[in-house]
């Protein structure tokens, strides 16, 4: 029998590896880690939707170069793709090859993620929300059209989150303190919020007419068990062609609640708390707003003007100058 070194054995047989085999390995590893359900699935649609138009996955590993890797992101910048699309790419990409390099599947190269100025984020419409907020007719309406109608007041009343929304439960809502508490955060931290008067009203309502328990999902299926996040997406995109209003995307409603709690006189510090942000900097991409919005505001409390008002200067005479 042939007498192979192990080191020489793991090369040849890592060597055999396709990208495939490398990406089901790092998802595994990414489960292992604990990493959310929502990670996952964006993980999973990077592999699905953006890596293959890069190179095919059936392609073996040590295909993936530095030059293919600066020449995909190049000919995205070429095709007018914006710097969030591709600078999202890379820090994916740039995640899964790492996993690679410590395997020691694929010879380390350098990945650099693309400098981009980042762009304020899209919102809707004051006429939008209130085309969306027109409370279905409860006799006649279908159950699909009544829960959504329910979930867009809950995205605009708390600018929560869609993998937020998704676990939010009865029990989590507590009526006397008008506050919800969210178990499920990007940041893996608990948060209570504070709960509007108008979702107050309307939560009250929808879990009688629901029939729902203390320990049941407060947006589910009609079996009671949990929607994914591309369940949430089509019965919300069912509902905004039922009210003849364009969706541009789910998170657009945090996006939204930002820019509309600061243009009715919010804090953007109190904001940051309520979104749950690590940083002021995150926050500020979030409120989509120009100064000229807050023109009688800035200029009521300019702080030139506020000075002058409040000094009495004497008055000089200018003298001709000879």
């Amino acid at each position: 029998m042939a007498r192979i070194k192990l080191r020489a054995f793991r090369d040849i047989k890592d060597s055999t590896k396709t990208i495939s085999d490398c990406y089901e390995e790092y998802m595994n590893y990414c489960k292992y880690r604990g990493q959310r359900e929502g990670t996952l699935e964006s993980k999973e649609r990077f592999y699905r939707y953006e890596l293959s138009k890069m190179i095919s996955v059936d392609e073996n590993i040590t295909k993936i170069t530095e030059s293919m890797v600066q020449s995909h992101v190049t000919s995205m910048m070429d095709r007018g793709l914006k710097g969030n699309y591709y600078s999202t790419f890379v820090v994916k990409l740039k995640a899964f090859l790492t996993y690679c390099f410590k395997k020691e599947y694929l010879k380390e190269f350098e990945i650099k993620i693309p400098n981009v100025v980042l762009e304020k984020k899209s919102i809707y419409t004051d006429k939008e929300i209130k085309m969306l907020l027109i409370k279905p007719d409860l006799d006649t309406c279908f159950i699909g059209d009544y829960r959504s109608y329910l979930m867009v007041a809950f995205f605009m009343g708390t600018g929560c989150r869609s993998e937020t929304i998704l676990n939010v439960r009865v029990k989590d809502i507590n009526f006397e303190h008008q506050s919800i508490l969210f178990r499920h955060m990007k940041t893996k931290r608990q948060e209570t919020v504070p709960m509007s008067r108008f979702l107050r009203g309307e939560l009250l309502e929808y879990i009688s007419n629901m029939g729902l328990k203390n320990n049941d999902l407060l947006f589910s299926k009609i079996d009671g068990t949990q929607m994914s996040y591309n369940t949430l997406h089509q019965n919300l995109e069912n509902y905004f062609k039922h009210c003849n209003v364009k969706m541009h995307g789910i998170n657009t409603f945090r996006n939204t609640f930002a820019t509309m709690f600061i243009k009715n006189g919010g804090d953007i510090y109190k904001l940051k708390v309520l979104l749950n942000h690590s940083t002021i900097k995150t926050t500020e991409r979030y409120v989509n707003l120009l100064p000229l919005d807050f023109k009688e505001e800035l200029l009521k409390h300019n702080p030139l003007d506020i000075l002058r008002n409040s000094v009495k200067s004497p008055r000089m005479k200018l003298r001709n100058r000879k």
